[in-house]
């Protein structure tokens, strides 16, 4: 299941220039925090959104991943799953929360991601996961994921 929040015009208009595509992602972020900040959730949904949609787009477009860009899909990723949260869509949170985790994991286990030192985006991403399914009561069903990605993370860093 993909989210999407931009429609197929500004998903096109974005893609043809990068610069852009940054500096929207940046505005939308601003937006968002500052709607979180002010609960308005209807608002900074709209907005994290769409960042987290453009973030995706951008990582799309890149053979091998730019750290920068990897760190804007998780953190849009977050405050979207955040304002998932305050909206009352637990099971959409979890599915942006996981949907970021398991992307930042296949690209640690890639030869792209070789290079990459993820180890923090990874520990972030893993307590962000923690957090919610400790206030969901169900820790017992993410200890695989957690000690999977751990052996993942011994694994790749040396």
């Amino acid at each position: 299941m993909t989210m999407r929040f931009l429609c197929e015009t500004h998903r096109q208009q974005l893609l043809r220039s990068q610069a852009v595509a940054e500096i929207r992602w940046d505005e939308w972020m601003e937006a968002g925090r500052e709607a979180l900040s002010q609960k308005d959730w209807r608002a900074a949904l709209k907005y994290l959104g769409s960042s987290y949609e453009l973030s995706e787009l951008l990582l799309a477009q890149c053979s091998v991943p730019e750290l920068s860009y990897l760190d804007r899909y998780m953190v849009s990723g977050h405050f979207l799953a955040e304002c998932l949260r305050h909206c009352g869509e637990h099971q959409l949170q979890r599915h942006c929360l996981l949907e970021v985790h398991y992307r930042l994991l296949a690209i640690l286990r890639s030869p792209q991601g070789q290079g990459l030192p993820l180890q923090r985006n990874i520990e972030i991403s893993l307590q962000m996961l923690t957090r919610h399914y400790d206030a969901t009561g169900e820790v017992d069903s993410f200890l695989a994921c957690r000690a999977e990605t751990q052996r993942l993370l011994q694994r790749s860093v040396h």
